[in-house]
């Protein structure tokens, strides 16, 4: 089980891998991940921002092995120790086996529909698909004492509560794996942190010591502190997240995108056969960009030689940017097919055209920490004792906890009338859209 060969990556320069992860990236769900862009959107922003699901999920492996490697290093059987190790890097080599074409984007307007996630559908995905169940059974399971069905299980665990790792190894729980793959520093969003600055160009996240959150994270009863000492480098993860999301997974064009993207899969959804797929794991595991972008009857869609020329359709009319804390969270959740009703009324009796498809409204929400504010940080103090701090009180968590993102989009069709919709939806909305709530 510990033969082992190494792949070279631009990020870690070297990552290892085993004959038993081998197996499971040699599947056809794991391959898949080749063709599926980590960041399908910003590439017409950021023309290098062409890496694979499959290099990330590569990375986060490599990572959650080094936290690993540094948790269980004390008091404890090498056997053990590797068997802890080993289990780490298969759920950070697993976590986004269920990612369907154009990532996050088939999530929000796909999978959402369906009452899905990727992480549900890859739990099914592993279970299901007879290639990584053939993996487990070849020597995972007896190997490292873990069952496709824990593993599968724990890909979708959303909260510490549902956690189905839990037994005693030696001194340490198997409760502490929920950090390095799902904690408030974990494994995923490093790496996606450093790969995706790498290959943008935006630069936040490289530089980040990484490695000295592994070094001084320690296993305290079923959590993983952080030590004090090292939380300059939590600041930096931080902060280097918010900036990430504003300038490159929310940018302007960006999100645009989406939309269009958005538009091919639901115009498309039957002829990609998404709902069978979605119940036969094995024809989504034929799913990628590639099988959508090819397909006949999408070729022939509007909205498909947008994203072939890489012809912006939308182009904005109105954004705020402001801190959660000023704005209605529940206005910019709840509200955006309500304010979208609206700008299309308004549009209607501005121009005379009713045009479902001439305006759209982008609210996404901006999280600084993993799981909004409800995560708590363990920092181990000098004198040994643990504070569980919510994240937003730590430094970089003095800046608002969640930037609110509200724009409004004209397609292209009507730039004749971009000015005139601008000044009318500055009057309706003002500098906020929350100034719209006695019109509800």
């Amino acid at each position: 089980m510990r033969h082992s060969v190494i792949i070279k990556d631009p990020i870690y320069d070297y990552i290892k891998v085993y004959e038993h992860e081998r197996c499971l990236i040699d599947t056809a769900p794991l391959q898949r991940l080749r063709r599926i862009l980590q960041l399908p959107t910003s590439q017409f922003v950021y023309p290098s921002a062409t890496h694979s699901r499959f290099s990330h999920s590569l990375g986060v492996m490599h990572v959650a092995g080094v936290f690993a490697e540094s948790l269980y290093s004390e008091d404890i059987e090498k056997s053990e120790a590797f068997r802890l190790y080993a289990i780490a890097r298969l759920l950070g080599l697993l976590h986004d086996i269920g990612h369907g074409p154009f990532s996050h984007t088939f999530e929000d307007h796909v999978l959402l529909r369906y009452g899905l996630n990727h992480e549900v559908v890859g739990s099914r995905l592993l279970r299901e698909h007879p290639d990584t169940v053939r993996c487990f059974e070849r020597g995972i399971e007896k190997g490292f004492n873990v069952t496709v069905e824990q593993i599968s299980k724990a890909l979708e665990a959303p909260v510490m509560e549902v956690w189905p790792l839990r037994s005693k190894v030696g001194s340490y729980s198997e409760s502490s794996l929920y950090y390095i793959t799902k904690g408030p520093y974990s494994a995923d969003i490093i790496d996606y942190l450093l790969r995706d600055s790498y290959h943008t160009g935006a630069n936040y996240g490289l530089g980040l010591d990484w490695t000295r959150l592994a070094y001084h994270s320690r296993v305290v009863g079923d959590a993983v502190a952080l030590e004090y000492k090292a939380r300059d480098v939590l600041d930096h993860l931080l902060i280097a997240r918010l900036y990430m999301f504003k300038t490159v997974y929310y940018h302007k064009t960006s999100r645009a995108f989406d939309k269009v993207l958005g538009d091919i899969l639901l115009k498309a959804e039957q002829a990609l056969r998404i709902p069978e797929a979605l119940e036969n794991l094995e024809l989504y595991a034929e799913l990628d960009d590639s099988y959508v972008l090819a397909n006949p009857e999408v070729r022939k869609l509007e909205e498909t030689r947008y994203v072939l020329r890489r012809e912006v359709p939308y182009k904005l009319v109105y954004e705020v940017i402001q801190p959660l804390e000023k704005i209605s969270a529940a206005l910019i959740k709840v509200g955006k097919s309500l304010l979208e009703n609206v700008v299309g009324e308004v549009f209607a009796k501005l121009t005379g055209i009713s045009d479902s498809s001439a305006v759209f409204v982008d609210s996404p929400r901006l999280p600084t920490n993993p799981m909004f504010e409800e995560t708590e940080i363990s920092i181990l103090r000098p004198d040994g004792t643990v504070a569980r701090t919510p994240i937003r009180e730590t430094i970089a968590g003095l800046m608002p906890h969640e930037v609110s993102f509200f724009r409004v989009y004209l397609h292209r069709r009507y730039s004749d009338y971009l000015e005139k919709l601008r000044a009318q939806v500055e009057s309706l909305f003002g500098e906020s859209p929350i100034s719209l709530r006695p019109f509800y």
